[in-house]
């Protein structure tokens, strides 16, 4: 397909306010793609150039742009003052070229052809890869001649989206789940075949690789079957419910298997052919962050394995943990070998997923643990990779005793483990339960929240541009995002130069399609939705302004859910949690519905 005609459909798909008709729009598209390009497509409707667990990233602010557009037509004044009409660097390209179509740069790269030049996907792709690998000395100079030799073989539209994708800002609210629907949509013309889709995606979160089994086998669902673990590419973690007391997790799981809960990073560690990785919950690849947990893996003398952990900071002087925000530290570009010695961590390892070449996600979790028992029992207190306590419980009341035990030595709470379970990727359900400590809030635990925007201080907060945050929930099923509070607490100043410092870049001069925000709550500035804080607050209350779920009906007796639930009081707790989403409508719904049952 040519980038012109893909362009043309990228605009379609902005237009389009309800998801239905961008699923099969998307399901259309791909019966157009040619089945060399299957992947490079995929990957740039979500404006990359390769899975999240590929760091390949454009390094390419909104200023180099500005200044790569003002030398192609040596006048910055002029780009500058399009900037400030549209506040979008893509449609800045786009105008610019409607007004210069004979962009040029003295020393242009690529081979600049000519401006009739229809370049396919493909050749798009590997132009854009091109750029995103200039690096070391004089590559801000190559990435601008490139930037520019590429916008002159385009045609104006396809500038908008090239140059979206380099910025980092698409703006077509398409995620991995949308294209997910779209692939059910293309295989079966309806989302039947999501939960295939969805359980080939958690064994292997490449939607490039994925999507070119579907579409280019003549039967895709038996390819997605055979779809299994490889070391070297992440799987989704599997995720939690929540229960708020021992005697509800008893009777859910009667002599389940328990592990403290830790506040620190999960962390997926693979090895294989004598290469180790760590990879983040949201599949991002930490390796250059953590050589001593790699060091620790070549220790383990195995061809191949995945083991699932907590990644947290220890105080080996003290023998504790350290803060979620000190082991944060060590995700650093910069000094990594200087912060592992002064900020030690270690992996605590409550899984076991591959070894020796065998999947081991679909045995029960009574042998996984056995067989990690077997291979870390011999740890030393100097070694980075250490087994999590795991004890099967016996009672209810050994349950509750072994909570308390952890609440008191500081931790978090713990996290039930289903007998005889298997290990589901990306599923959030029963098989695992989370009983965290109650704070003194009415919380049944803390909230993972997304912000969607922020108002401008006031008084001393004026100063830093911000005063509170607008946060909100998301639903996976609508691809939405809904408010549920402003937070303006917890922030000290020094937080707030921070806030503003990483809220900056995500600005956005409109309101998102898939936001829903009563019009009384609507912020001074919106911004992208990627970044997720973690609040506490008083309770959850229903609300005549927030929009969580509203309409959503409740377990709670004479509940009125005509109204949207809100969180009371919010306080911030951690900034910038490694999370792709924030907790989701139904999750908040069911903290709602666990602390009114327990009062």
């Amino acid at each position: 397909m040519k980038f012109k005609d893909f362009s043309e459909y990228l605009l379609k798909l902005e237009n389009i306010a309800s998801r239905n008709d961008m699923t099969t729009l998307l399901a259309d598209i791909f019966k157009e793609l040619d089945k060399e390009e299957v992947k490079e497509a995929f990957y740039l409707l979500l404006g990359r150039l390769a899975p999240k667990f590929v760091d390949l990233e454009f390094n390419y602010s909104r200023k180099l742009i500005i200044k790569a557009l003002g030398i192609a037509i040596n006048d910055e004044k002029e780009v500058n003052r399009i900037f400030k009409e549209t506040g979008d660097t893509g449609l800045v390209a786009e105008e610019i070229k409607k007004l210069h179509p004979n962009l040029s740069v003295e020393g242009a790269l690529f081979n600049n052809e000519s401006n009739k030049a229809e370049l396919s996907i493909k050749e798009v792709f590997e132009k854009l890869n091109q750029i995103a690998r200039f690096e070391g000395k004089g590559s801000q100079d190559q990435k601008i001649q490139g930037y520019i030799a590429l916008m002159s073989q385009l045609d104006s539209v396809s500038c908008r989206y090239v140059t979206r994708v380099i910025i980092g800002e698409l703006r077509l609210g398409i995620s991995d789940k949308t294209l997910l629907d779209a692939l059910s949509w293309y295989i079966s013309g309806d989302k039947s075949q999501r939960k295939l889709l969805d359980q080939a995606f958690g064994y292997k979160s490449d939607i490039g690789e994925l999507a070119q089994t579907v579409i280019n086998s003549k039967d895709p669902i038996s390819e997605l079957n055979k779809i299994s673990l490889t070391p070297g590419i992440p799987l989704a973690s599997k995720l939690v419910e929540r229960e708020s007391t021992a005697e509800s997790v008893w009777e859910r799981m009667p002599n389940c298997f328990v592990q403290p809960k830790l506040d620190g990073l999960r962390g997926q560690l693979h090895f294989h052919n004598s290469t180790g990785a760590v990879f983040s919950r949201n599949m991002e690849n930490m390796t250059e962050h953590f050589p001593d947990l790699v060091n620790g893996l070549k220790k383990l003398s195995v061809e191949s394995i995945i083991l699932d952990s907590e990644i947290i900071g220890y105080d080996t002087e003290n023998k504790s943990y350290l803060t979620y925000q000190e082991t944060m530290q060590r995700r650093r570009k910069y000094n990594v070998e200087e912060y592992a010695a002064t900020i030690p961590v270690r992996a605590m390892c409550f899984d076991i997923l591959y070894y020796k070449g065998e999947d081991l996600t679909q045995k029960p979790i009574e042998e996984r643990i056995e067989m990690l028992k077997e291979l870390l029992e011999g740890a030393k207190d100097e070694d980075s990779l250490h087994m999590l306590e795991t004890i099967q419980m016996q009672s209810v009341e050994e349950l509750s005793v072994y909570f308390e035990e952890k609440v008191m030595s500081g931790l978090e709470g713990i996290i039930a483990k289903e007998v005889n379970s298997n290990y589901e990727p990306g599923t959030r359900n029963y098989k695992w339960i989370k009983l965290k400590a109650n704070t003194k809030s009415e919380l049944v635990d803390t909230l993972d929240v997304a912000v969607l925007g922020y108002y401008t201080g006031r008084g001393q907060r004026a100063k830093f541009g911000l005063g509170a945050l607008l946060t909100g929930v998301y639903d996976p099923e609508t691809d939405k995002y809904y408010s549920v509070g402003k937070v303006g607490t917890g922030i000290t100043d020094d937080m707030f130069k921070k806030i503003a410092k990483d809220l900056n870049p995500l600005t956005i001069e409109e309101k998102p399609d898939n936001y829903e925000v009563d019009s009384t709550l609507y912020p001074d500035v919106w911004v992208e939705p990627k970044i997720i804080m973690e609040i506490d607050a008083d309770e959850i209350t229903r609300s005549p302004n927030h929009t969580a779920a509203k309409g959503t009906e409740t377990n709670i007796p004479k509940d009125k859910f005509d109204r949207g639930l809100s969180v009371r009081f919010p306080r911030l707790k951690i900034w910038n949690r490694d999370k792709e989403y924030p907790n989701t409508v139904k999750e908040l719904v069911r903290i709602y519905e666990l602390r009114k049952n327990k009062s």
